[in-house]
């Protein structure tokens, strides 16, 4: 790993969460995970714009209609503020890769350039890939004209 590599690592780890241990971690990601899944419903079921049924597809769907409520600057709408509906569409994309893959699982697992720093991952095979802040300000993601990161992150990381 590079020396310039290795400081965005470090810098990555700064900004989790520090937990006792691994219990206090586990507890907290799976609460935090369940949570914005449960919230994400609610708002979507008093919208025509997304329905959770955990398909790839509906990656498609979740991303157009963030990028609505974005260029509206109407997150407040839906009672949410863009961080949290971020944060809700990252949980969705683990929740449908555990539900599209019988081998993908979620885990919490200490970041190893960090003590007791942790972080929520999706796990398959040999690919972990972090769920928390993955989505954060998606609107300025290079090489997303098309604006269908979820759906084509989710087919380069997790499809068969």
């Amino acid at each position: 790993m590079s020396k310039h590599s290795l400081n965005i690592a470090v810098k990555y780890g700064e900004t989790l969460r520090e937990f006792c241990d691994q219990s206090e971690a586990e507890d907290y990601y799976i609460s935090y995970k369940d949570n914005l899944l449960n919230r994400l419903k609610a708002i979507s079921t008093q919208s025509s714009a997304f329905f959770l049924d955990y398909t790839v597809e509906s990656l498609k769907r979740l991303e157009k209609w963030y990028f609505d409520l974005y260029e509206k600057q109407s997150f407040g709408q839906v009672g949410l503020t863009q961080e949290e509906f971020e944060s809700m569409m990252a949980v969705y994309w683990g929740e449908v890769i555990i539900k599209n893959n019988e081998d993908a699982e979620w885990v919490v697992e200490e970041y190893p350039f960090s003590q007791k720093k942790y972080e929520l991952l999706v796990h398959k095979r040999f690919c972990g890939v972090s769920v928390v802040g993955k989505y954060h300000d998606l609107y300025h993601k290079q090489g997303n004209k098309r604006r269908n990161l979820l759906f084509r992150e989710y087919n380069r990381y997790f499809a068969r």
